[in-house]
């Protein structure tokens, strides 16, 4: 039976689930993994099991064929809300609206507001999130209506718009609160670079336009290291959680796992400074007249803007004195809106970050904004509730301040971090508790090197080298110079180490082949004199690699001290690299136990 005549005879079925509201519901958590804690809800709709619209996408096919999608969504969306506000959960709520059921006829505009007042649902906590786009859907129409939306206090999500022109002529003229970047792009993300190209420019474009990003289809912890380092916002996936139709008899499971998540990926307090900035200014209460948010700024006269807190002391939005003089300070400006609510005339989607957020992290989310609002306070959070007031001026100075310390550190011809963060760096992952390969590179005949060719093209050499060590460094990966011809290479697991190494030595190779006369790469060597000063052939400079394999909770007291003894076994091997791997036994406990497991490659 074909997929139409399936849907023709079906179609008093669906009308009946229609009318008897037989959905189900399921709700999948949207995290916020800095934070540790649920920033979210998406509620996703099903028809009865054992129907054939158990399914999604069966579903909402067949209502749109059978011109039902209006009277479908109004359905779940009203099933949707009401078991979210039985569950108890303060969270905020994604409901899927199709864009074209914006602009049907049947739609009746009103009634989801209507709905949310009568259950006691403040309207900052919903997110209308667009699921897909028709073809033919003019883009201006549809930002109107998006705008009404705007308008009664919705926040916006866009999600899967479709290809081509017109989704993104769409996201640029409805500045959205929320962009979600599609599971394609996140799948695979830690070892694909095209891929994260990709999410960099959308993250990018995104938080330039005030918007925030949900990663979606989030499924390793690979991945997930991957966008955080990209800067998303929150995350979604089978990673945290699977959608649950009773979310809230999950919830303390949930959090347990949040917690654990955000602790392994707190960054130490030698890269994060953000808690520096925040300033402990009283929010003020989303009941809270303008009139009395006013007097609120004249007390404060420093604080350029003020945050704007739930119940729970969750932030929902930012006032600015700006706003409030323009809304005050003309004729009759306070009989006009003094005693409006601040939740009306806030900002409600401020820019949020957790104190222990990266400086980096922070500044690229600030400078990407729009130019109008990169000079716009930002909301310093812990746990997701609120803590206090940052400004830009200050993140700025803090950036300028810790760039000239690191500048300091750095090694003067590569840039790259010298002793003292190589240093922080070992101790950093070695207190995280998750296994990690410590390597010790350098060049073999690289004495003999600079004396025969000069100094000059010896800084090529190392320079070329750094290089190659950047390009092979993945987002979890720390990369150091001490000196001279020695580098430190931390990788943050040892997938594939052997051809990983392996692959660095023959580019580096191709690199030395590139620097040096044809002779030379023909004769693979040179005439020099060694340190008796006696001649000799000497072949190409080469990278040996010594890698120390280390096991979670099990590091020495001294990596000096390992790599000094691996170094000339590594040199030694003809094809200069050796993998050691840290003894594990209970009874190895001293620094001097014997190391094992040598693999040369």
């Amino acid at each position: 039976m074909s997929h139409d005549t399936l849907t023709s005879a079906s179609a008093p079925t669906l009308s009946s689930i229609i009318d008897d509201a037989r959905i189900d519901v399921h709700y999948q958590p949207i995290v916020a993994v800095h934070a540790g804690r649920v920033f979210a809800y998406e509620a996703l709709s099903r028809g009865p099991s054992g129907t054939p619209f158990a399914r999604p996408v069966p579903l909402f096919q067949a209502a749109r064929e059978a011109g039902l999608l209006a009277s479908l969504e109004s359905v779940c969306r009203e099933r949707a809300v009401r078991d979210f506000v039985a569950e108890g959960l303060g969270e905020r709520l994604f409901v899927n609206v199709s864009p074209e059921v914006l602009l049907d006829p049947q739609h009746r505009s009103g009634d989801t507001r209507r709905l949310l007042d009568a259950l006691g649902m403040a309207p900052h906590r919903l997110v209308i999130e667009l699921t897909e786009q028709s073809p033919g859907i003019d883009p201006t129409l549809m930002a109107e209506a998006v705008r009404h939306y705007q308008a009664m206090g919705f926040s916006i999500a866009l999600d899967d718009l479709g290809e081509g022109y017109a989704g993104l002529r769409l996201w640029s003229q409805i500045a959205p609160d929320y962009v979600k970047l599609d599971r394609h792009f996140v799948s695979g993300l830690d070892a694909d670079r095209i891929k994260r190209r990709f999410v960099r420019a959308i993250i990018d474009i995104a938080h330039g336009m005030g918007s925030q990003v949900i990663a979606e289809g989030v499924e390793r912890e690979a991945e997930l290291e991957c966008l955080l380092e990209l800067g998303a916002d929150y995350y979604q996936g089978w990673l945290f959680a699977h959608p649950e139709p009773h979310p809230a008899s999950c919830r303390p499971t949930l959090d347990a796992t949040l917690r654990d998540v955000a602790a392994r990926h707190r960054r130490s307090l030698e890269t994060v400074a953000v808690e520096r900035l925040c300033t402990p200014l009283a929010p003020l209460p989303m009941s809270l007249s303008v009139a009395e948010a006013s007097e609120r700024f004249g007390a404060e006269p420093h604080a350029n803007s003020l945050a704007v807190v739930d119940g729970r002391g969750m932030p929902v939005g930012v006032l600015s004195r700006q706003r409030i003089l323009a809304l005050v300070g003309k004729r009759f400006g306070f009989d006009l809106y003094g005693r409006e609510p601040v939740a009306k005339v806030m900002h409600p989607s401020p820019l949020c970050v957790e104190a222990s957020t990266p400086l980096e992290r922070v500044s690229r989310k600030v400078t990407s904004r729009e130019r109008e609002l990169r000079d716009e306070d930002f909301v310093v959070t812990e746990g997701g509730r609120y803590r206090g007031m940052g400004q830009v001026v200050n993140l700025l100075q803090l950036i300028t301040e810790q760039r000239i310390e690191i500048a300091r550190q750095a090694n003067p011809l590569t840039q790259l971090p010298g002793n003292a963060p190589i240093r922080a760096a070992l101790d950093r992952f070695s207190r995280v508790g998750q296994g990690f390969v410590a390597c010790y590179l350098d060049l073999d005949h690289f004495k003999p090197f600079n004396d025969r060719f000069g100094y000059a093209l010896g800084d090529r050499l190392l320079l070329a080298l750094a290089q190659l060590l950047g390009e092979t460094q993945q987002p979890r990966d720390f990369l150091g110079h001490l000196g001279g011809d020695d580098f430190v290479l931390l990788l943050a697991d040892a997938e594939n180490l052997h051809a990983r190494l392996a692959g660095l030595q023959r580019r580096f190779h191709e690199a030395c082949c590139d620097l040096l006369p044809d002779e030379v790469v023909a004769s693979a060597g040179f005439e020099g004199q060694d340190r008796f000063g006696q001649p000799r052939f000497f072949p190409l400079p080469r990278v040996s690699i010594a890698a120390l394999v280390l096991p979670a909770g099990r590091v020495p007291k001294s990596f000096g001290d390992c790599w000094s003894r691996l170094k000339p076994i590594a040199k030694r091997e003809p094809l200069g690299r050796v993998v050691v791997r840290y003894p594990v036994q209970s009874d190895e406990t001293g620094d001097d136990a014997e190391l094992r497991d040598r693999e040369p490659v």
